[in-house]
């Protein structure tokens, strides 16, 4: 059997962390977490906890988070934070650690990196119809929190399509 590679793509958020477990063609899971209801102070702590436990959980070889910049504002910062950490953690496991400009990722799944988060998400749930239920909401807060969890596996296709060579059989 051949073995398929296992990423784990973050996008972090300073609200809301989306995630994502790819294993191959297979969405093997992926949600949000929610940070907005935590105190500033306490949300790095979480992430991190988090974190720690889906490498523990879905031992991916890849770990993919969008590319975030350090930021002069202490609590702005903790989004680079969340950035950093994965790196070192991921380091310290030997596994894979890379970053994408949102626009790289885009334009990889859009064809376009200026295009809209609304018909990335249309494209990512086409590949994992699973999360069609996902993209219509009745609230458009509901809306914006999915879209974590859509960005999130748009970063592991992303980081898929550059890293492995289009199969003849597809």
């Amino acid at each position: 059997m051949k073995h398929e590679p296992t990423i784990l793509a973050l996008d972090p958020g300073l609200r809301d962390l989306g995630w994502a477990v790819v294993r191959g063609r297979r969405l093997v899971a992926g949600g949000v977490l929610a940070l907005r209801r935590l105190p500033k102070e306490t949300r790095l702590t979480e992430v991190r906890r988090q974190v720690r436990g889906w490498l523990k959980a879905h031992r991916p070889g890849t770990v993919v988070v969008e590319r975030t910049y350090p930021h002069p504002v202490p609590w702005l910062d903790s989004l680079h934070a969340i950035s950093l950490y994965a790196g070192r953690l991921s380091r310290r496991r030997h596994l894979r650690f890379v970053t994408y400009a949102p626009q790289q990722v885009r334009k990889t799944v859009l064809g376009n990196g200026r295009g809209p988060k609304r018909e990335a998400a249309a494209v990512v749930a086409a590949r994992f119809p699973q999360l069609r239920l996902y993209l219509t909401q009745d609230r458009r807060w509901k809306e914006v929190y999915w879209q974590n969890m859509f960005d999130a596996v748009a970063l592991a296709l992303h980081h898929q399509s550059i890293t492995q060579p289009p199969s003849r059989g597809r």
